[in-house]
């Protein structure tokens, strides 16, 4: 079974070890591994995942460039084809510098999306400040893989299901939203999401009950359902195994576990 993990995270190794303490400590869960990048293939190879996509962060707008630099140039090493980086975007980036420019920037040199999380970055996905760098994303064909949902870091949150419902009228934007949909706000997933024209991610959903992810899954379409973990938070075997006792015919798991992601990243 070929599998393609969509949301995955490692870290320089030089910050890995800190980083990924604080991040545990914040959000009061332990992770796998350390946090770098022969971490993360070393539980990837284990678990039988092909191909993962590495999400950065910025959690502040001057590191979007530098970031996205280093994400450009991991793309470009043959070493590196199972580790597939996407880019970094800020909201305040645009206040300064051009969204439109560095979203043709990173395309032009490969990169496929970029990662934003409304808690750790603080703004809401419908905040019209962000018009230009949805447009940039449709005319470059860029993917936003957005956290959604709940966050055990935060108390109250900027990433809901009815916001992202907003975003996804935007025609030809590629959204992506982790958690299947929105994290613990399911209920909000199927009333404001279901069946609109945004991909969910299966990342950090081993706790949802077996009767919500596969009417999810149903209901949304497996067409537009791919498999994630957030590693390290989550091991691919055990979503793995998740989409395994709850998706029935051959032929959606495929789509889950890799054909959708194939045909979104042209890969």
């Amino acid at each position: 079974m070929r599998i393609i993990d969509i949301h995955t995270h490692f870290f320089p190794d030089a910050i890995a070890a800190d980083s990924v303490h604080r991040l545990e400590h914040s959000a009061g869960v332990k992770a796998f591994g350390g946090g770098t990048l022969a971490s993360l293939r070393n539980y990837m190879k284990e678990d039988g995942v092909a191909i993962f996509i590495n999400a950065p962060v910025a959690t502040k707008a001057g590191q979007v460039i530098s970031i996205n630099r280093k994400m450009i140039e991991h793309n470009s090493k043959p070493e590196n084809k199972d580790v597939i980086c996407f880019g970094a975007m800020h909201p305040m980036f645009g206040s300064e510098n051009s969204f439109e420019e560095e979203i043709a920037f990173i395309s032009k040199n490969g990169i496929k999306g970029i990662k934003m999380h409304p808690e750790y970055q603080q703004f809401y996905p419908d905040d019209g400040k962000l018009k230009g760098l949805y447009e940039a994303c449709v005319k470059f064909n860029m993917i936003i893989l957005f956290h959604s949902g709940e966050d055990f870091a935060f108390e109250d949150y900027h990433s809901t299901p009815k916001r992202f419902a907003e975003v996804a009228k935007i025609g030809g934007l590629k959204l992506i939203l982790a958690h299947m949909g929105a994290y613990r706000m399911w209920d909000e997933v199927y009333k404001q999401l279901v069946g609109k024209s945004v991909f969910f991610d299966t990342a950090y959903c081993n706790e949802m009950e077996p009767g919500v992810f596969k009417g999810l899954i149903k209901e949304h379409g497996p067409d537009k359902i791919l498999f994630g973990t957030d590693f390290p938070w989550e091991r691919a075997s055990i979503i793995r195994k998740k989409i395994e006792e709850n998706v029935e015919r051959q032929e959606d798991k495929d789509k889950i576990f890799h054909l959708n992601a194939e045909k979104l990243l042209g890969i």
